[in-house]
């Protein structure tokens, strides 16, 4: 299957300062490449559900911009996390698209402090996708501070991200033959009926926590251990996670296909958990 990575080119871009909200222009294509224009700092990526008015673990995500801004101190333009939700509801109100798929940067390096909302109309992946699973390669580049999710990742991971599409949906980051995330999403894999996720030199996703609170909901049993290259013929099934895409079947890691090659009984599951609990559990913006 041939995955295509084009994206909306109606992106909407605000700035934030101490001043009020401006509206920039920008006539470049996604996401990435208006953020690789932007100054370096902290940032966080998500989808709304509800026609624009609710976001799965919003928190969370306010929590990666505030929190290090807080211990680098910094005093970010919106200085509460409820005056940032207010300012994101009033743009999503507007935004002319059913759902949206939204970035917010904290500059840390120019303008320390400034903010950026950037809203693009969300794309849903193709239902095959979850029927069929994806493809992810292997790399071996990792985080320099996983726990920060910041913006001079995507520069640094650029050759990595020109693989992505046709064939490839997802690179995996490694650290001394160990699995740890992907790019941008974090994995999981299934064997012995034990859901596991590596726990350590990882962004710790949203999405990652909810699906490991419905394991538990499931009485599924879960492990905190990396899988390693090697293991990759042993498992049984896999898959990724984010916010944006919710649970993505895995049936292939490089030339190596995933147990039986098709999409696993426990992912099934997972998934389905996770379509029929996201509205209720997602966060009101405001």
């Amino acid at each position: 299957m041939r995955y295509s990575l084009e994206m909306s080119s109606q992106i909407l871009v605000y700035k934030i300062t101490r001043s009020g909200i401006e509206k920039l222009n920008t006539d470049l294509p996604n996401f990435d490449s208006i953020t690789a224009e932007l100054p370096t700092g902290f940032y966080s990526t998500f989808r709304t559900y509800a026609e624009r008015t609710k976001v799965l673990g919003l928190s969370s995500h306010l929590d990666r911009l505030y929190i290090p801004a807080k211990a680098q101190e910094i005093v970010p333009a919106m200085r509460r996390p409820e005056d940032l939700r207010e300012a994101l509801s009033r743009v999503l109100n507007r935004f002319p698209a059913p759902e949206a798929r939204v970035r917010l940067i904290l500059d840390t390096s120019v303008e320390r402090g400034t903010m950026y909302i950037l809203l693009q109309p969300l794309q849903l992946l193709p239902a095959e996708i979850y029927e069929y699973g994806v493809r992810l390669e292997i790399s071996k580049t990792s985080r320099e501070k996983p726990a920060l999710k910041q913006t001079a990742f995507i520069h640094e991971s650029a050759f990595d991200r020109k693989r992505l599409g046709g064939e490839i949906f997802e690179i995996l980051l490694t650290n001394k033959g160990r699995i740890l995330e992907g790019m941008t999403s974090n994995f999981f894999y299934i064997r012995d009926g034990m859901l596991c996720t590596a726990g350590r030199g990882i962004l710790i996703g949203v999405t990652r926590q909810t699906v490991l609170a419905f394991a538990k909901w499931e009485e599924i049993k879960t492990c905190i251990k990396a899988l390693t290259v090697n293991e990759i013929p042993v498992i049984d099934e896999a898959f990724i996670t984010s916010s944006s895409r919710g649970i993505v079947p895995v049936v292939q890691i490089d030339a190596r296909q995933v147990a039986d090659g098709k999409v696993g009984r426990i992912t099934k599951r997972l998934m389905s958990l996770y379509e029929e609990n996201i509205f209720s559990i997602a966060e009101e913006i405001f």
